[in-house]
């Protein structure tokens, strides 16, 4: 449209012929000139614009003829004037004019066009250039121009019409207007020229057919055209083809009417404000959400939506500087007053300029989410608290069953370094090793209990490997001399001396493993072997087999050996005894190692587990360790530390008796308490040299008397040594016997290697520091 009536601007510009135009009034002034009119009188438009139309005359009684006869007669041509310019001398000018109305209005105008006498020769030159010139647009205009005479038929087109209608002149000519459009269209154009009195018909949006039927879409501007008599003689319609912006507006609806669809089905608010922060477009969930209707949503202001104090804590985040947020957590109003919990993401729109014109808000329910999050927790609490009882059940049940253990296995244990006849001792020892079964057992549940529930941590420390494994085989060859079977150790030649890694859970596997192998084996030979798997930088798997020559396992059976309480034959358990849990426990230590465990097996013919396990590398070795432990005998309970004086905390008589016995055999001399109070009187009154503290005493146990003890050595500058002698046997347990100032940890029932062990560890680090 903007392109037509710029073509018909530029040829109005172009004549060499001064046309103005006056609003017609006792005092006319002048509100339109073209490029003519300001040539000829040489005065700029900014001065012509509004200026009286009396004043561009040189005589006053020539402007008041030429007045008179337009308002009498409605026009006039040839009239004889005179101008008046910047030039001294008058402009002799032939005039033409008349009067005309505006468009659906009552005002009227002077439209007059002024031709220099002095310049017709240069005028007729001038008009064949313009008719040249207006030639040439009308034939190169990419719009397409036909002209119709006052019957409608097309007398006048220019090329772009024959393109624009693929039909030639043979098709064009004489051919009704009418012939061209469909008939719908025909009479929309039609009742719009009969409207009303217009000389020009802008914003016409219609269609045409071509010659082969097709129908395209079209921008219609039509000019009517006027005779000497302003009586109609036909129309001028220039015509661009907009098929392909009315099919661009067609996918643009298209693509809206998806959106919408999208956006009204979505399970999400979608709120869109502008820049005063008033909602201006929703989509359906909205108002579901909300519980309001259409009409209290538009312009609503958003922060109403929100309680107060969210409100202000969205402002806090300042959403408007940073451009956007996502997945703030606040809650919106309801219409009847009830907080929903939200998803908060909110995008900001910035117009050209780079200033705020609004956001986009996009708001989740998640009130079911709160709700499930909140049974979870209650869940977890739940689970938490179960897990605390199920705690303090084993912590309770291990220091109940380790005490009637401890006289138990204490007992033997004394009654076996005397004099005894053969089937007494026999009797005695099958009474013992029964009861370092119902240990062991008790031991194997209590750590599948801490595995299972996470209580179990895996140290990082410096350890020499080969010597954690050789003293391991050392430690089991008087089990496997005893049914002739010979350990081997195989260490490759590459696997590196020191590694940071846990040296008590590398034991535990290693130690499952073989005592496996050596109950299912009934002769032959156990070789450990060690190689290196992977290895990159100071980071190296290792990997760790134990090989048996043993009774095998059926090929059915090898993937639940490894399940809690699970053995390959349910014979084998009554055969060879056993609960299935030291594979399940060393599964799990090995997986918290970031390794595997697997076995390779034939049933008959021996079986050989393996599993891997990541370390850091302190230092390399070179070359290869094979040792045969057959013939090892493990030494008697011997100590290098003599007279020492103990204080034995135990409130139960009978650990306190065997207690007694095991350090007396030392030649160590014992006096025994049965509470904390007990002790701080005893020290009060004389000198020792160590404490064997009970941890759980009546009156005071013993993490307090501990605690009393430290806290009066800070003013003596004294360490008395002090080792806890204890039925509580969990990880945690030993940690708080630490924490409370003890130096030492022996659990019940008490082991007399390891008791005494410990006594030489803590004493010599008594010594060294003092």
């Amino acid at each position: 449209m903007a392109v037509e009536k710029d073509e018909l601007s530029q040829l109005v510009e172009s004549l060499p012929v001064g046309i103005l135009r006056a609003g017609l009034s006792s005092k006319p002034r002048i509100i339109y000139c073209n490029n003519g009119l300001k040539d000829l009188l040489d005065i700029s438009a900014k001065t012509l614009i509004g200026l009286p139309l009396q004043d561009i005359f040189a005589y006053s009684g020539n402007y008041l003829d030429l007045m008179d006869i337009l308002t009498e007669q409605g026009s006039v041509e040839q009239f004889q004037v005179h101008l008046k310019g910047k030039a001294k001398d008058p402009i002799s000018c032939l005039a033409f004019g008349r009067v005309v109305s505006e468009e659906n209005s009552t005002q009227k105008f002077f439209d007059i066009s002024f031709f220099e006498n002095s310049r017709q020769r240069r005028h007729e030159q001038e008009l064949s250039e313009s008719k040249e010139l207006f030639k040439t647009i009308f034939d190169t205009t990419s719009a397409g121009i036909i002209v119709t005479d006052d019957k409608d038929r097309i007398v006048a087109w220019n090329p772009s019409a024959e393109k624009m209608f693929e039909m030639g002149k043979s098709d064009l000519f004489n051919k009704s207007m009418k012939d061209l459009c469909p008939d719908s269209e025909w009479k929309d154009i039609k009742s719009v020229l009969t409207a009303g009195d217009r000389d020009v018909l802008s914003d016409i949006q219609t269609q045409f057919c071509r010659k082969d039927g097709s129908v395209f879409d079209v921008h219609l501007t039509i000019s009517v055209l006027k005779n000497s008599e302003n009586k109609p003689m036909g129309l001028i319609g220039i015509m661009r083809d907009i098929t392909n912006q009315k099919n661009a507006e067609k996918k643009v609806i298209e693509s809206e009417q998806k959106i919408r669809i999208l956006l009204d089905n979505s399970s999400a608010s979608i709120i869109l404000t502008n820049d005063k922060e008033q909602i201006v477009t929703w989509n359906k969930y909205t108002e579901h959400l909300t519980g309001y209707s259409k009409e209290e949503l538009h312009l609503k202001p958003i922060s109403e939506l929100y309680p107060v104090k969210e409100w202000e804590k969205i402002r806090s985040a300042d959403i408007r500087k940073k451009g956007s947020a996502h997945h703030l957590e606040t809650k919106v109003c309801t219409k009847t007053g009830e907080a929903i919990d939200v998803d908060l993401s909110v995008n900001i729109l910035k117009d050209e300029e780079g200033k705020v014109s609004g956001s986009v808000g996009i708001l989740v329910d998640i009130t079911k989410r709160k709700q499930l999050e909140e049974k979870l927790v209650q869940a977890k609490l739940s689970a938490e608290e179960a897990n605390q009882t199920k705690s303090m059940f084993l912590a309770n049940m291990s220091h109940e069953v380790r005490t009637p253990m401890n006289a138990i296995l204490g007992m033997l244990d004394l009654t076996l370094d005397m004099p005894l006849g053969a089937e007494q001792r026999e009797n005695l020892v099958v009474a013992k090793e029964a009861a370092e079964n119902l240990l062991g057992l008790l031991n194997d549940i209590l750590d599948l209990s801490r595995v299972e529930a996470g209580k179990i941590t895996l140290e990082h420390i410096e350890m020499h490997l080969p010597n954690v494994v050789k003293n391991i085989c050392k430690g089991l060859a008087v089990i496997a001399k005893d049914k002739n079977l010979e350990l081997v150790l195989n260490v490759a030649s590459d696997v590196p001396e020191l590694i940071l890694g846990d040296p008590v859970r590398i034991r535990q596997i290693i130690i499952n493993l073989i005592n496996n192998a050596i109950k299912f084996t009934p002769h032959g030979q156990i070789r450990t072997i060690i190689k290196v798997e992977q290895r990159k930088g100071n980071k190296v798997v290792l990997r760790f087999a134990v090989q048996d020559d043993g009774i095998g396992i059926a090929a059915d059976k090898i993937d639940k050996i490894f399940e809690v309480f699970t053995q390959a034959e349910d014979s084998t358990a009554r055969r060879y005894g056993g609960t299935g849990l030291g594979l399940a426990i060393s599964k799990r230590l090995v997986e918290m190692m970031e390794g595997r465990i697997w076995v390779e097996s034939v049933e008959g013919k021996g079986s050989t587990f393996l599993f891997t396990a990541n370390f850091d590398v302190v230092k390399d070795v070179s070359g290869s360790a094979v040792d045969t432990m057959g013939d090892f005998i493990p030494q008697g309970v011997t100590s290098e530390i003599k007279h020492l004086k103990i204080l034995l905390a135990e409130d139960n008589l009978v650990n306190q008796k065997i207690a007694s016995r095991m350090l007396e055999k030392q030649g160590w001399e014992v006096l025994a308490v049965v509470n904390g109070k007990d002790v701080l009187k005893a020290m009060r009154e004389d000198r020792f040299d160590l404490i064997l503290m009970d941890s759980y005493m009546p009156e005071m146990d013993g993490l307090q008397a501990t605690r009393t003890i430290r806290d009066l050595e800070k003013n003596t500058g004294k360490h008395i040594p002090i080792i806890a002698l204890t039925a509580r046997a969990m990880q945690e347990d030993r940690q708080i016997c630490l924490d409370a100032g003890m130096d030492g940890y022996v659990a019940k029932p008490i082991d007399r290697k390891k008791l005494v062990k410990e006594i030489e560890v803590v004493i010599q680090k008594r010594n060294t520091d003092e």
